[in-house]
């Protein structure tokens, strides 16, 4: 994993600084318990992905959401800067849920707050090997000078769902913190996974597998796209789909995602509201819509039945 990380994210890195997991979430509840007390301060996007905020509050932190717009979360206004903020929760490649990448100055901001408050920042990538157009940036975790970053990522959406295995890349100062914690919770995630996986790393299988998935996914979001200006107009904008596996299309503003989505769904058709994501302010209502499982012809007829229902729910 190291040797991976270092030729595909740029991230230097030593073998005992990567955490094998679970899922992504044990690695969200691992950073909570070890980094976090109640009272302490986190940040985290606003929309953004409600499994962090969720797991940050339980041990009694303070979550604070910041606004994300398609350049990620917003550094202006100034972060604060306080002895109580502890941690910072980003997905900087692949904004989660509104699909943004997080500009270069933000990043080098978040990383200047990271220092002036001795915090910590978790860099949640989970899919941005599969980003179909533009140069990506490097990894924020690449950047990282003062060894803040925890940088994590998971398999089940690189390879297959069922294949439980995350991972954490932490600083060094963290290292023995995280082994201990892993031993007297999980001890070790299964070996002959480990191990396979490894071989298929090693031997370029799972260099290949990317870039062959990489493609078919990009044809899936340019059909998905497509179809929806053709047969979404007037309904949903969606923006335009550089990264990874969902896409975002937003609603008239004055519609209620949640009511559409369960009208959707009395039509077989499943989506996830904008609002699933708020963490303080409700956002503008949208959808978030899976294409990358299906091929041209199932998406091309799965938003003509979406179009039909929203003109009912809408009109």
């Amino acid at each position: 994993m190291a040797d991976h990380l270092r030729y595909s994210q740029r991230i230097v890195c030593r073998a005992e600084q990567v955490m094998i997991l679970g899922s992504a979430q044990q690695g969200l509840d691992l950073c909570a318990r070890l980094l976090l007390d109640p009272g302490d301060s986190v940040l985290v996007e606003d929309p953004g992905y409600p499994g962090a905020s969720h797991v940050f509050g339980l041990t009694g932190a303070k979550v604070i959401g910041v606004a994300v717009d398609n350049c990620g979360m917003k550094t202006e206004p100034a972060l604060p800067v306080t002895p109580d903020m502890r941690l910072a929760y980003v997905t900087a490649a692949h904004q989660s849920p509104l699909g943004g990448v997080m500009s270069i100055e933000r990043r080098l901001a978040l990383l200047a707050w990271a220092e002036a408050c001795n915090a910590t920042i978790i860099e949640d990538d989970y899919d941005s090997e599969y980003r179909f157009k533009g140069t990506p940036l490097s990894a924020l975790k690449s950047l990282d000078q003062g060894d803040r970053v925890i940088y994590m990522g998971t398999f089940s959406k690189l390879l297959y769902p069922s294949l439980r295995l995350a991972y954490l890349v932490v600083p060094d100062s963290l290292v023995d913190a995280f082994a201990s914690a892993i031993s007297v919770t999980c001890r070790h995630i299964s070996m002959f996974q480990q191990e396979v996986l490894s071989l298929f790393i090693a031997e370029g299988h799972f260099a290949r597998h990317l870039r062959h998935m990489r493609l078919l996914y990009g044809e899936r979001a340019e059909i998905f796209q497509q179809a929806c200006q053709i047969q979404l107009q007037g309904l949903v904008s969606v923006p335009p789909i550089t990264t990874g596996l969902d896409a975002t299309a937003f609603l008239p503003a004055q519609a209620n995602d949640l009511e559409v989505t369960r009208y959707l769904a009395s039509q077989g058709i499943e989506a996830r509201p904008l609002s699933f994501y708020r963490v303080n302010q409700m956002p503008a209502p949208g959808l978030v819509l899976g294409f990358s499982a299906f091929d041209g012809t199932a998406i091309r007829a799965g938003v003509a039945a979406m179009g039909q229902a929203l003109e009912r729910c809408l009109r």
